[in-house]
């Protein structure tokens, strides 16, 4: 019954459609969008524990929910060269086991609590993560607490998840996006930078790893004072304190104060085509761009407004030439990587073999002409409200306010950061976005980088004489 009246609705709505077509062909102008709904991003409050443990709180009152994080610095931005994906190893394995739970029994009490509960290890941090209903959360918490403060790195548990990040690799480097992505890092900035290498590892340093490395990095990086607590949800201030005490107040680990970190960049005079072969491949992926961003930079806020025109959104540049105009792509996207000391911005894309190198020709192209070419009012306009409008619904749950705090954290940017957020983007115009482009990209000096078939893209994409062309092993060593 539901089937036929389905299929009743569609009939109508193509007669109408059909009479509307006979109608004459009209053009249909969208209404321009409306003023903006007042908004106001929730206040942040700050406290600290005795024992150094800074906790930040945002109440958020509309669901019996709360969200807490906690934020260490023990990325992989800290770890030696040749120890690349102990961060990682190490954060994946806090909630395998305590010195009186297994990680069996670690989830099963999570489960009948009803939490969600995380860890890991990234490139700018290591975290623990819990999302719970209020009533249950101050169990959920200390319970997470104990996987922080002792863990027991169970010697099986360690095989199995080491193993399974050697696998992770494999299967990485076994996609072209993974090839890629790896090769522009290694590109675009200094060996000596912890942003050219993966944070996960590789085949190499991560089979190298011990139970020893990973006991020893916990030791000596897992500490209060190199922490932030996130409360996020239904919690008041005084429920803050006593949650925050009771699972950290006891944690009395210290360590060596940490310096800032650096990711210095690759210099180079022109650009340079980096080729990946992955032999047979029928799609090749490509990113291009260059190293050098940071989230504290004044221009950051006009840099957003101007990714958001050039690749941030569907109907951006990129996608309008390359996906709609061209068919070469089902999709194109640029955006800012932005990590401490300094980051990147990219376009990123998996492209039709054939058309690999005018893709590579057409993006560089927009790249250039934001450049060179003002953009119009109205486009950055469309482009600024739709960040603008959209950014409430970003940060409607605990798990999207705890994300963008959380940035600001690991960025260095002061927490009231987004009080102000929207009005200073609608305040960006052409002239800003111009003078940012002008003075930040360098569309005479990018890292191009491609995977896929050589035998079926190098010839052409040299003969477009975009750079200096090499050829790479999925390891990063050059070829030729």
């Amino acid at each position: 019954m539901r089937t036929a009246t389905f299929r009743m609705r569609i009939a109508a709505l193509s007669l109408a459609m059909g009479a509307l077509g006979t109608a004459g062909a009209q053009t249909v102008t969208p209404p321009a969008p409306g003023p903006l709904r007042p908004y106001v991003f929730p206040s942040v409050e700050q406290f600290q524990l005795n024992n150094g443990l800074k906790v930040i709180l945002v109440e958020k009152h509309t669901l019996p929910v709360i969200e807490g994080r906690l934020i260490l610095d023990a990325g992989a931005m800290r770890e030696p060269a040749a120890k690349n994906g102990l961060a990682s190893l190490t954060g994946r394995l806090l909630s395998e086991g305590t010195a009186d739970m297994s990680g069996a029994e670690i989830a099963r009490q999570m489960d009948a609590l009803g939490a969600q509960y995380s860890t890991g290890g990234g490139f700018s941090t290591s975290f623990a993560d819990v999302v719970a209903l209020k009533n249950v959360f101050p169990q959920a918490m200390q319970l997470a607490a104990k996987t922080v403060i002792s863990p027991s790195f169970p010697a099986t548990e360690f095989i199995r998840v080491k193993n399974q990040a050697l696998a992770a690799y494999q299967q990485s480097h076994a996609r072209a996006a993974g090839l890629a992505a790896d090769a522009f890092i290694r590109a675009a900035f200094d060996s000596t930078a912890p942003f050219s290498r993966p944070a996960a590892g590789t085949m190499a340093t991560i089979g190298g790893l011990t139970r020893d490395d990973v006991v020893a990095w916990h030791r000596t990086m897992f500490a209060p004072a190199g922490a932030t607590l996130l409360l996020v949800g239904d919690i008041t201030p005084a429920e803050a304190r006593s949650v925050a005490q009771q699972a950290f107040g006891g944690w009395t680990v210290t360590r060596a104060a940490m310096a800032p970190v650096v990711n210095p960049i690759r210099q180079s005079s022109g650009t340079r085509v980096i080729l990946v072969d992955r032999p047979g491949s029928v799609q090749s992926s490509i990113v291009v761009g260059q190293a050098g961003f940071r989230a504290t930079d004044p221009d950051y806020i006009s840099m957003l407004a101007l990714n958001h025109v050039l690749g941030g959104a569907v109907s951006s540049r990129l996608n309008t030439n390359l996906r709609e105009k061209h068919g070469y792509t089902y999709g194109i996207f640029s955006g800012l990587d932005l990590r401490p000391g300094a980051g990147s911005f990219q376009m990123q894309s998996e492209v039709r073999t054939g058309a690999t190198d005018s893709s590579l020709v057409e993006a560089i192209g927009e790249y250039r002409r934001i450049v060179t070419e003002p953009v119009p009012a109205p486009e950055l306009g469309g482009a600024v409200n739709n960040l603008v409008s959209g950014f409430p619904n970003a940060v409607q749950s605990v798990q999207g306010l705890t994300g963008r705090l959380q940035n600001l954290i690991v960025w260095g940017l002061p927490m009231d950061f987004y009080a102000t957020y929207r009005e200073r983007l609608a305040a960006v115009t052409p002239d800003d976005v111009h003078r940012v482009a002008a003075g930040k990209l360098t569309p005479d000096n990018l890292v191009v980088v491609v995977a896929g078939d050589l035998s079926k893209i190098e010839a052409p994409i040299r003969a477009r004489n975009l750079g200096t062309v090499e050829v790479w092993d999925p390891n990063g060593n050059k070829v030729r």
